[in-house]
């Protein structure tokens, strides 16, 4: 396994531990915040927006890296499977292709977001959220994650009809 491969897979196994610390963050939240909020009757005031603008936002981005490298993504399995092998590589590089140029926009979209956000020092406005961090801090997870799935999708599209599985 080259340099490059041996990196990418550090760095999307380590964006997927953060995803995971982030799902396991959520499930505990929910509970404390049900528990609070129907036996104590005092609901945390900040719980939707930390999950909404953080937790799902990390679960999305972070574990998307990881989930292309699987090969969990969603696909038409069922086409795939009955078309004759050329027809298949076709698609893979075509599907492959129009992948990557989603997921540059998205990636290029998201270092816009996080750089307008981080120069103009953006926080919600009084009673816009729960909470009044810089946007930059919550938005800066979609540039991270899509970035990293941007080179794993690269990298598969280097051989095309390669499965990467775990």
């Amino acid at each position: 396994m080259s340099a490059f491969a041996t990196g990418l897979r550090r760095v999307e196994d380590g964006l997927a531990a953060v995803a995971a610390v982030a799902l396991l963050a959520l499930t505990g939240l929910m509970v404390a915040e049900v528990v609070l909020r129907y036996v104590v009757a005092a609901p945390l005031s900040w719980a939707l927006g930390f999950t909404t603008e953080y937790l799902l936002t990390a679960i999305f981005f972070l574990g998307l890296p990881y989930t292309v490298r699987a090969g969990a993504h969603v696909r038409i399995d069922v086409l795939h499977r009955v078309l004759p092998d050329r027809a298949r590589w076709w698609c893979t590089v075509v599907g492959g292709v129009l992948s990557v140029l989603f997921v540059a926009a998205l990636t290029w979209a998201g270092i816009t977001l996080t750089a307008g956000a981080w120069s103009g020092g953006d926080i919600p406005p009084p009673g816009g959220s729960e909470l009044s961090w810089p946007v930059w801090t919550s938005v800066i997870m979609v540039p991270m994650g899509t970035g990293v799935t941007l080179l794993r999708l690269l990298a598969l599209l280097a051989v095309p009809g390669q499965e990467v599985t775990d």
